[in-house]
Formats: structure tokens, C-alpha cells, sequence
């Protein structure tokens, strides 16, 4: 199974992508100088992919010690896109693209958060996919938080921190249930982890 959740072109806003998926490629080059590892509710995660498709987006994903593509139980992904759109187009271009999913798939749920104090914006997101063998069946759950930032050379883009977080077959009913009383823990995780600085390579 394959989610592709992307950013479709929006007021200026290139196409900002989060693949949630095994990745073809191993490239693993820190393209956006930031320290390694990251470290999420006690877990560290290193970095395991990274992509600069074109000239303004740059993609880095990160896996725990034992997580493997395609098949990971938890991913932090960090992507950084040079833009001057603004956090409310980004995430309206996000909600346009999971409603048009959503029409496909009804297992997508979503909700979104604001901070009016640092201005940002977080989607907390649910996609599930179920197969006919339930072994195959799986659901992911994501949060995602957008802000708009200054790389360290000036240059205006947007940033996108996200916690993907996975379960597989008989696990999934689990992972639902326990999603009901621990739904706010991961959001409160991203919401308070410390963005990094961004350094992009020199041209």
C-alpha cells in the first residue's frame, strides 16, 4: 500500500511533498544541515532518506533504531520549501487534497489546530486501508505542523514538521483504541518540539 499525501500548487506554494512510504532510494544526505538525531517522545530517530527534487524543496525522513521502510511502525519527517505562501494557504491546499481523498477513501479523518501565538498551523490526521487478508491491513496516523520560516542565508519558505506513526494487521484495532485516550500526547509532542534552524546548501 502507498499513501502519497502532497501539496498541490496553491497561491505561488510549489509542490511540497510528504511521502509516506518505503522509499526507493537510500540517499541519506543532510541537506538541511540539522542535527542528528532528532529525538521524539524519548526516541531518537535517525536519518534514514532524503531528497531535493527540485530547486526549491528539499525532503528529509527520519526511522528509529530497527524501523525499516517499507514497513515502519514510526517516522518523523522534516521538508522545507522555498515559497513566500503563507501557513493558511499551505494548510488549505493540504485540506483540499485530503477532502479529494477523502472522496475515495472514507476512512480519512482529520482535525486542525492553530497557535495564534506563533502562528502556525497542525493537521492531526487518520488514514486507513483495509486489505482482504487482514494481515495487510494497515492505519496511519500523522500530525503535521506547518510554519512559515527564514532559512539562516534569508531565504522566505515554509517548513513542515510531521510524526507518522503506523500499525499493521492485528495490530490495528489495538492501535485504534488506544488512539482514543492517547490521541492528544502526540500532538502535544510536535506541537512543543523545538523547530530546527535551516541551512541550505550553498548554490
Amino acid at each position: 500500500m502507498k499513501y502519497i499525501f502532497f501539496m498541490v500548487g496553491l497561491a505561488g506554494l510549489p509542490v511540497l511533498s510528504c511521502q509516506l512510504y518505503g522509499q526507493t532510494a537510500n540517499e541519506q544526505i543532510n541537506y538541511l544541515s540539522i542535527s542528528d538525531p532528532i529525538n521524539v517522545q524519548k526516541k531518537a530517530y535517525q536519518l534514514t532518506w532524503s531528497s531535493h527534487p527540485d530547486a526549491s524543496l528539499y525532503k528529509q525522513e527520519y526511522l528509529a533504531v530497527g524501523d525499516r521502510f517499507p514497513k515502519y511502525k514510526s517516522m518523523v519527517m522534516i521538508d522545507f520549501v522555498l515559497t513566500a505562501a503563507t501557513v493558511d494557504q499551505a494548510v488549505s491546499a493540504k485540506i483540499h487534497e485530503l477532502e479529494t481523498l477523502k472522496t475515495t477513501n472514507p476512512t480519512v479523518n482529520f482535525t486542525i489546530l492553530s497557535n495564534k501565538a506563533t502562528c502556525e498551523k497542525m493537521i492531526d490526521c487518520l488514514i486507513g486501508q483495509t486489505a482482504p487478508d487482514d494481515r495487510n491491513s494497515v492505519v496511519e496516523r500523522t500530525v503535521f505542523r506547518f510554519k512559515s520560516v527564514k532559512a539562516k542565508t534569508g531565504q522566505q519558505g515554509m517548513l513542515l514538521f510531521a510524526v507518522s506513526t503506523r500499525a499493521y494487521g492485528k495490530d490495528v484495532d489495538p492501535f485504534l483504541i488506544q488512539l482514543k485516550t492517547d490521541k492528544p500526547i502526540l500532538v502535544k509532542a510536535v506541537a512543543q518540539f523545538s523547530l530546527p534552524e535551516i541551512r541550505l546548501p550553498k548554490s
